[in-house]
């Protein structure tokens, strides 16, 4: 979209404020509000900000100079602000230049994509959707949360009491342009779920983003607390966020996951891919399963993908092809959370299956056997390896597989790898109430 035509939705719309938004290398969502009258000087200059404080850079270094990608331009629910506001989301480029940002998750997307055109064709694009699972929570008081209801898979209302507010939300996304599919109830308590159509991967995560933060503000205004933690109680089922993700030759209109005979849901490029994806599996978990909640959600027996394998319809894998029309093939990669920074995980997606591309990997067999069934042995027989069980053991495969490393870059790698074994740490050393109620009389 070009700045003329974006200003002329603003003055049409009357919208008055910008919100200029970026990801930090975890994933929080940040914004930077200018009044639209500086939008354009911000498109052709840039503005700068504080990267320091945003732990990106060094004090010493501290700026960063964000450019607004007018493709990502959105105008927000009129019922969210007072004024009528649009968002954007920016790219991060050095401060003095026009050379991106290397540690810019964005940026980092973007690489990945790059690499597999050069693999493929330069009109190759990936293409994804991730399922939008989260919880809502009535607060009790300063520290404690309830689940708002206690219904179960496609509860109906009154049972579903989140069902009003997701129309609400539905109809406002809807509204500037963002389709959800469906939505419904999921298994466990209080939890909620959209689908929404796919698209190529930096307008999926840039989408992602607009929703989550449409979510919360609008669950926040109505004395709610939305949450897509992985694991808030336990005992219950976690909230992933699966993701689907394919290639398209976007010239040919061709999905270059489908199989161009009978043979088979999946092309041998398909193929190529999930085997690279499986074979990098310890080490994505680092990255699409980031926070040391992450592995609450990631036991055997609640749904949860550990095993590192594939099936058509068994959920107890990594993997699942999602049966349907052919022309839609595509991976259902499971492990996935809420806690992720989505362009870093699409990224790293990327990245594995380009090596299962280049070096035309093969998958092992599919698993249609209930895994959770099997014990240790049967597993082993069967070449079934499982995630890694706690974050720090993630970070640990992470930081040994050199192929994921220079897909997302060595400098990005090795920051990443210090901002999440510092939170890995502060966990390890904290003192938690179950070791209180455990060990107090030895």
């Amino acid at each position: 979209m070009e700045l003329k035509s974006v200003l002329e939705i603003i003055d049409r719309q009357k919208i008055t404020e910008v919100a200029l938004q970026f990801t930090s290398i975890p994933g929080t969502l940040h914004t930077l509000w200018i009044p639209v009258s500086e939008l354009k000087k911000a498109v052709e200059e840039g503005i700068h900000t504080d990267g320091s404080s945003l732990g990106v850079v060094d004090v010493s270094k501290s700026d960063v100079k964000l450019m607004p990608d007018l493709r990502s331009f959105s105008p927000l629910p009129v019922k969210l602000f007072p004024q009528k506001v649009a968002r954007i989301v920016c790219d991060i480029y050095k401060p003095d230049s026009n050379e991106p940002f290397i540690l810019d998750p964005r940026f980092v997307l973007k690489k990945a994509i790059k690499d597999i055109q050069n693999v493929l064709g330069a009109d190759v694009m990936g293409i994804a959707s991730s399922e939008i699972e989260f919880f809502i929570f009535t607060p009790e008081n300063a520290d404690q949360v309830r689940l708002i209801d206690q219904g179960g898979y496609l509860a109906s209302p009154p049972t579903d009491k989140a069902a009003e507010l997701r129309l609400e939300i539905t109809e406002e996304l809807r509204k500037i342009g963002v389709i959800v599919e469906k939505h419904h109830h999921e298994v466990p308590h209080g939890k909620s779920e959209f689908n929404i159509p796919c698209s190529d991967v930096i307008s999926m995560a840039d989408t992602i983003y607009l929703i989550k933060f449409i979510i919360k503000l609008m669950s926040a205004r109505k004395g709610l607390i939305a949450s897509f933690m992985p694991k808030p109680f336990h005992g219950e089922y976690g909230a992933g966020l699966h993701t689907h993700i394919n290639l398209v030759d976007e010239n040919k209109g061709q999905n270059l996951f489908s199989s161009l005979d009978n043979s088979g849901i999946l092309s041998e490029i398909g193929f190529n891919f999930m085997a690279g994806v499986l074979s990098h599996a310890k080490a994505l978990a680092g990255i699409t399963n980031p926070s040391v909640n992450s592995y609450k959600r990631l036991v055997p027996g609640w749904e949860a993908p550990v095993y590192i394998s594939w099936a058509h319809y068994n959920r107890s894998t990594l993997i699942r092809i999602p049966p349907g029309n052919k022309k839609a093939a595509r991976l259902e990669y499971r492990p996935t959370d809420g806690s992720c920074n989505f362009y870093i995980a699409y990224a790293a997606l990327l990245a594995a299956g380009r090596d299962g591309i280049e070096n035309t990997l093969t998958p092992p067999d599919p698993v249609e056997d209930n895994i959770y069934h099997m014990n240790i042995v049967e597993r082993k027989a069967r070449g079934i390896a499982v995630l890694p069980e706690n974050l720090g053991e993630a970070l640990k495969e992470l930081s040994k597989d050199q192929f994921i490393t220079e897909g997302l870059g060595s400098e990005f790698i090795q920051k990443y790898l210090q901002l999440k074994q510092k939170e890995w740490h502060e966990f390890s050393v904290h003192v938690h109430d179950w070791e209180r109620k455990r060990y107090i009389d030895v």
